[in-house]
């Protein structure tokens, strides 16, 4: 039987990008052909897994990939530059080159991931399948949730009901100021309009959510379209080897990882509070900076040693404790070791994932402002607790589950090969 041919549309938005590429390969594996459609900047690490990789040409141009592309890190939670930057501004364009690719290649499949998820449109008009990637929990509300990226534990009493009512359509109501750019295209390719900008969710045959459903909200009852299939573990394709030895007291001091997001958002004095906070401590003490944050100087002390980068994959395993900013890979890396966490939310997906850290017992959260003497006080008492430590490897056990990961695949290989009946069609 001829190969499937799936093509995926991405951009490089930090931690979104190893969560896709690990999907591309779980999809290659299965003898799928990959396509990638996604920045230059992307070109290397997309072509080293064996994907054939087209450029973006009019929109997300990009060949630096350190270069910041969102300008979020003061945003409000509904007045965000990612929506006209990222999601919509740029779709129209986004939609079109999905659209050439998907016929000059006769496409089977498109795999969108969610920061451009209008993109999907394309599939409707080219009549085939549909799938929107999230790479950390779903933001939709639903009947028993507020909307995401609020950091507001779901609530059942019925103050919190209202509460959730008046924020579902607030939700609504910003995501509806750009659902004339949609339409509008949608009006030239003779798709029916969308009623709301969000509905184009309930369009994807998969709403594929790339985390534990231990770990989430799920909503309930669950949507026919959302699938969990757990997170992508895999280090990023930039971390470097570490060469560090963490245990030269063999253990007789507790390690202590940091580490920030890989893009910006303005982390740099929340970096140098946690040095300072280890700074203090009788700890041994490793800063990993990453790509936004490799040009600046911090101050450290000579037991906090500071590295442009290095691979969770072999810090995590040493490690009695996280500080980070809360971004779902690097919290589900350290999880996945059983590390517990402090969390220092900046935006995004943060707060959401810092609550549930703390509804699940695995860690603590600070504001991002948090003076060196706050951090080390939450350090302290994250150390000196086992419950920290013993929920945090509780979680582990559930994250390496994978949830509904072969289940899912199985859906995938199914539905490539299905042809698609479109209402518009």
């Amino acid at each position: 039987m001829k190969p499937s041919h799936i093509l995926m549309a991405l951009i490089e938005g930090g931690g979104n990008v190893p969560p896709m590429l690990g999907l591309a390969k779980k999809l290659k594996c299965e003898g799928h052909a990959i396509t990638i459609l996604s920045e230059p900047c992307l070109a290397e690490p997309i072509k080293e897994m064996g994907a054939a990789f087209i450029p973006f040409t009019e929109v997300f141009t990009r060949s630096n990939r350190n270069e910041d592309l969102f300008r979020d890190w003061n945003a409000s939670k509904f007045n965000n530059p990612i929506f006209e930057r990222i999601m919509f501004g740029p779709s129209p364009k986004v939609i079109d080159q999905c659209i050439d690719v998907i016929q000059r290649r006769a496409v089977d499949l498109l795999v969108v991931d969610v920061l451009i998820f209008p993109a999907i449109t394309a599939a409707e008009y080219s009549n085939i399948p549909k799938i929107i990637v999230f790479h950390m929990p779903e933001f939709l509300p639903g009947p028993n949730r507020p909307p995401g990226n609020m950091g507001i534990k779901p609530g059942t009493t019925f103050l919190h009901k209202i509460r959730d009512r008046v924020l579902t359509q607030l939700m609504y109501f910003s995501f509806d100021k750009f659902k004339s750019i949609l339409n509008e295209k949608r009006l030239e390719l003779s798709l029916s309009p969308l009623k709301h900008t969000l509905d184009l969710f309930d369009r994807a045959e998969i709403r594929m959510i790339q985390t534990s459903q231990s770990f989430d909200y799920p909503i309930k009852p669950r949507p026919k379209n959302v699938r969990y299939w757990g997170p992508e573990l895999a280090d990023p394709d930039w971390a470097a080897e570490s060469t560090i030895n963490l245990r030269l007291n063999k253990k007789e001091k507790p390690c202590v990882v940091v580490s920030f997001s890989s893009t910006f958002q303005n982390q740099a004095s929340a970096i140098q509070n946690s040095i300072s906070a280890l700074a203090q401590m009788d700890v041994v003490g490793i800063v990993t900076l990453g790509p936004a944050m490799q040009e600046h100087t911090f101050s450290a002390p000579g037991h906090v040693e500071v590295l442009k980068s290095a691979k969770h994959s072999e810090l995590f395993p040493q490690a009695d404790l996280l500080i980070t900013h809360g971004g779902h890979g690097t919290i589900m890396r350290a999880l996945s070791f059983g590390v517990p966490i402090l969390c220092l939310p900046m935006g995004r997906d943060q707060d959401d994932n810092a609550i549930k850290l703390v509804s699940k017992g695995c860690g603590l959260t600070l504001p991002p402002t948090a003076s060196p003497k706050s951090i080390q006080k939450a350090v302290e008492e994250l150390l000196s607790s086992e419950a920290y430590s013993n929920h945090a490897k509780r979680m582990r056990t559930e994250l390496r589950s994978r949830d509904e990961r072969e289940r899912v695949l199985q859906e995938i290989n199914n539905i490539v090969r299905s042809p698609i009946i479109s209402p518009d069609k």
